[in-house]
């Protein structure tokens, strides 16, 4: 009992742990050579879970966008965040090292689970019916990682290019470091789509709204991003449709449906209660150290007057432009408030989105900046299936009725052919087509501050140019503001750590753009 009692203790230290050791191997009690009982296993999963909370909250999902031209740095930040934002990063940068440290650990902590797992199965088989579907979990959390990785690390994947450079691949649990290639992005994708049909085979837990683990609905939602990023149009299309309400398709999960109204659209975020959520894993009040804040995009102090925001960083301009009155997000993702940082007063908008699930809060003068991190929602799947359409080159008519039903499932009219004819600015002034543009806009107002900014970009093949609030040009840091980057930069992809160049001779060479 004591070993047992040692396991579940380094579990409980790992999910207040986000920016540094995610290691689920303990350090006391049972080894990495001994067989664990199912009461260590099932702790073993709550450790996976944990793992995905905190890679899916602050920094996380801060960094990417802060490199992009989502955001501007205010004078509260302090330097927080300030080398993403500038474009400055090295590979001696600790924030990046730690963020590849740490996938790099979720992909060792599945491995070991599914060792482990399998040799509980092997000794016991009685075990197999509990434990394969803990099995497929893990997998796809290796999977997810490592998609991770490779967004952050790699090019845009290219069906075409096969001399992409990937990242190491590592399927096999080692106590000591195995130091292998980073290889090609074409195997890191193999792996990866290996890793969900293994999900697949294991996870049998059919889809219900605001799952809390993993279940069938929540691997067909990853498939379809995985197809949208490795140019597989069709695969995302069925996958993306699969998860919608009114999909014709053989065995479709209806059971979703779109938010329709500002109160069940605050409901979403401030309750995590909704009829869209497809995963969100399991956030209470006696766990919130199991996922990270986000108070920097709102920081608000309680006056007499109602709240006063202290942003670290708030909306460019052209960000805020997109939201109209009569689309519900506006009020609820942004929203125009007062602003006062070391006594600098301004009034523009900030980022409302985590202000944070409103039963985690102690008073109302506190506000608890988490939430269950919101992994699949059935938004994304009407962002893929248009985008993938319009990448399938479909007629326009096709392309926007998935894009029709998210736009005024929120507020906003529907578009016609017509009001998509000819051409468009992007955010770094160049001319594409209005119809790609307007599916452009549509994520930036939907996923606005959930970490994927960049990934967009970058499968868009799309520099930008910022821009910002002249409202809040007083208290504003100045730095970046003016940053304006081009589609073909190489700097677009982050600089592999130190460390892991050093100490791995079999690595390979560092990415375009950086020092060896």
């Amino acid at each position: 009992m004591k070993k047992i009692i040692n396991l579940i203790v380094a579990f409980g230290t790992l999910l207040t742990v986000s920016s540094c050791d995610l290691d689920l191997e303990p350090t006391s009690g049972p080894t990495s050579e001994g067989l664990l009982n199912i009461e260590q296993l099932r702790g073993l999963r709550l450790g996976l879970y944990g793992n995905i909370k905190a890679v899916s909250s602050g920094s996380y999902l801060y960094n990417p966008d802060w490199f992009t031209d989502l955001t501007n740095e205010t004078i509260n930040a302090g330097g927080t965040g300030y080398y993403f934002h500038i474009w400055a990063l090295y590979s001696s940068d600790g924030d990046v090292a730690n963020m590849w440290a740490n996938y790099n650990a979720m992909i060792r902590n599945a491995n070991y689970f599914i060792m482990k797992a399998k040799e509980a199965i092997a000794s016991n088989d009685a075990l197999k019916v509990e434990l394969d579907p803990f099995i497929g979990e893990a997998h796809f959390m290796r999977a997810y990682a490592l998609n991770k990785l490779a967004l952050l690390f790699c090019e845009d994947y290219d069906p075409g290019k096969d001399s992409q450079m990937g990242v190491p691949v590592q399927t096999e649990y080692s106590k000591d470091p195995v130091n292998l290639s980073r290889g090609k992005l074409s195997d890191v994708y193999g792996q990866i789509l290996s890793d969900i049909a293994e999900a697949k085979l294991g996870i049998n837990r059919p889809g219900e709204l605001n799952a809390i683990y993993l279940t069938k609905d929540a691997i067909t939602a990853f498939e379809a991003q995985i197809a949208l990023q490795m140019h597989d149009y069709d695969n995302a299309i069925k996958c993306a449709n699969m998860l919608q309400p009114d999909s014709k398709l053989p065995n479709a999960s209806t059971i979703y449906s779109l938010v329709t109204t500002s109160e069940h659209l605050e409901q979403m975020w401030r309750e995590d209660k909704s009829t869209e959520t497809i995963f969100q894993p399991e956030v209470s009040r006696a766990t919130l150290g199991s996922v990270n804040s986000m108070a920097y995009y709102y920081y608000a102090i309680w006056t007499s007057t109602g709240f006063i925001a202290q942003p670290y960083y708030v909306p460019e301009q052209h960000y805020v432009n997109l939201f109209a009155n009569n689309d519900i997000r506006t009020g609820i993702y942004i929203e125009k408030m007062p602003i006062n940082i070391m006594n600098v007063p301004a009034n523009g908008y900030v980022i409302s989105k985590f202000t944070g699930n409103e039963t985690f809060q102690t008073d109302r003068e506190h506000l608890s900046y988490r939430n269950m991190p919101k992994v699949f929602r059935l938004a994304q799947m009407y962002l893929i299936e248009a985008e993938a359409r319009y990448r399938n080159n479909e007629a326009a008519d096709d392309v926007l009725i998935p894009l029709n039903k998210l736009r005024t499932a929120r507020g906003l009219t529907a578009l016609t052919p017509n009001d998509v004819v000819g051409n468009a600015k992007d955010d770094a002034g160049n001319e594409i087509p209005k119809l790609f543009r307007v599916i452009q806009e549509e994520y930036m107002r939907e996923m606005i501050a959930e970490g994927g900014r960049l990934f967009d970009l970058k499968r868009w093949g799309q520099g930008f140019k910022r821009d910002y609030q002249t409202a809040l040009s007083n208290i504003l840091s100045g730095r970046g503001v003016n940053l304006q980057v081009n589609a073909n930069s190489v700097q677009f992809v982050w600089p592999i750590p130190n460390d892991e160049i050093s100490n791995n001779p079999n690595f390979g060479s560092q990415n375009p753009g950086y020092a060896q």
